[in-house]
C-alpha cells in the first residue's frame, strides 16, 4: 500500500500522524518512517491498524507476519491482537 493511503486512512479517522505519535511517545518522523516502511516497529505499526482499521499485510505485505488484528466485537472500533 502506498504510504499516502495509509497516511489518509489516519486522517479519515479524524486524527493525525501526530496524534498517534503524541499518544504512543514518539516522535511524528518515527510514526513517519513507519508509514513509509522506512523503519519496523510492531507498536507503531499495531497501532496504525487499530486506528484504522487496515489489515497489516495490506498495509506492509511481508513486513508485520506476526502482527495479526482482529475486531474485539463487530460493533466495536477497537482491536485486539490475535495469538
Amino acid at each position: 500500500m502506498h504510504p499516502e493511503d495509509i497516511k489518509s486512512s489516519i486522517r479519515k479517522t479524524g486524527t493525525t500522524a501526530s496524534d498517534v505519535a503524541r499518544g504512543l511517545g514518539v516522535s511524528h518522523q518515527a510514526v513517519s518512517y513507519v508509514v513509509r516502511g522506512r523503519h519496523r516497529s510492531l507498536r507503531i505499526a499495531r497501532r496504525i491498524c487499530e486506528l484504522t482499521g487496515l489489515d497489516p499485510n495490506v498495509a506492509w505485505p511481508g513486513r508485520y507476519p506476526e502482527l495479526r488484528i482482529r475486531p474485539i466485537t463487530p460493533q466495536s472500533p477497537h482491536f485486539q491482537e490475535v495469538a
